[in-house]
């Protein structure tokens, strides 16, 4: 993410702090005319038999997703054109010829959430602030049953959330990432790497040492540290020169688990309606199970810096997390290993 990104970020988390602080979803001005406005259905059925969606029509503006650099309003449309199946996202006008898979995606996150008992609701409010005017959820299925509703949109909301995600994912798949954040293409600069697992403490980074310690004149060495708690001894505490393709190499093996979106969409605290989801330790690898608590044989550190200034500080003790990041972790650690060669105690 670069620096115009991160100061609209900041502006975006201000914003996001008066939204909360004055109440959310509120009429901008007490004086605005209007009201809210009930034409719910009661009769609309709350269960839908079919499972197969032929139509799909869903928009909104989600505070913690975007598209590009800082587009956070989506519109969806799963419709027949010229006889094909085509699902369209309309802001960034893409389409592509929809598939079964991306049809049961779409159905997989409307039977999570229920989606079904919202069916006939019409229930807006007049004078909104414009993320959170109403929008218009409309689902059409082979067996003619229909799921409809029209609601004040809820930026916050995690079932369209998943709805965006399903897209951007699918999409993605198709080799579209429009629906995606702005990538970040600039390689690592820094990273430190601290694992804690089976009794060993294993940590990898650059550090500086003094002129006496210096190899081939170098005072900023690569430092690998191995550990054994339980023995409460160490095994390896080594300094090397950084490989000429150091960077290079961390940068190719993370390039592979998108770890900035990641990062950046993991921010929201869903039950504290804060963003302080990284302090509790998740990161948006795990699925985060209701009150987890840290690990006392587990921790991991991975912080990381890249050349347009974009910084990644991750630091969990949470199980679910880390077992989320065991391929990164894997390859990272075989990187390390061939760097820096230890004795294992297979005891």
């Amino acid at each position: 993410m670069n620096k115009k990104k991160g100061r609209w970020f900041m502006g975006v988390l201000l914003s996001l702090f008066t939204f909360f602080s004055t109440g959310g979803c509120t009429k901008e001005q007490e004086y605005t005319t209007g009201g809210t406005t009930n034409k719910t259905d009661p009769d609309a059925p709350k269960v839908i038999q079919s499972k197969d969606i032929t139509e799909f029509q869903a928009s909104f503006f989600l505070a913690n997703r975007w598209a590009g650099e800082e587009n956070h309003d989506f519109q969806f449309l799963i419709q027949e054109e010229n006889g094909v199946l085509t699902a369209s996202e309309k802001i960034r006008d893409i389409h592509a010829q929809a598939d079964e898979q991306l049809l049961k995606d779409l159905q997989a996150v409307i039977d999570k959430y229920d989606l079904a008992s919202m069916n006939g609701v019409y229930e807006v409010t007049a004078g909104l602030a414009p993320e959170c005017q109403e929008r218009e959820f409309n689902v059409v299925y082979a067996s003619g049953e229909t799921l409809r509703f029209t609601i004040n949109n809820e930026p916050y909301a995690r079932w369209a959330e998943d709805i965006y995600g399903v897209f951007a994912d699918w999409f993605s798949s198709q080799g579209n990432d429009a629906l995606l954040p702005a990538q970040e293409t600039s390689p690592v600069t820094r990273i430190r790497f601290v694992l804690q697992e089976y009794g060993i403490m294993r940590s990898y980074s650059g550090v500086n040492v003094q002129a006496e310690n210096a190899i081939n004149g170098e005072t900023y060495l690569l430092n690998g540290e191995i550990y054994d708690l339980k023995l409460e001894k160490e095994i390896l505490d080594e300094y090397r020169l950084f490989p000429a393709d150091y960077f290079e190499r961390i940068t190719e093996i993370l390039g592979g688990y998108d770890i900035v979106t990641k990062y950046d969409f993991s921010r929201y605290d869903y039950e504290e309606r804060n963003y302080g989801n990284h302090d509790k330790g998740y990161f948006g690898w795990g699925d985060q199970p209701a009150g987890e608590k840290d690990s006392e044989v587990l921790s991991l550190t991975l912080h990381l810096e890249y050349e347009s200034g974009k910084r990644i500080n991750i630091d969990t003790k949470k199980a679910s997390e880390i077992e989320g990041m065991k391929s990164v972790i894997t390859d990272l650690l075989e990187y390390y290993d061939s760097l820096f060669v230890w004795e294992r105690n297979e005891e």
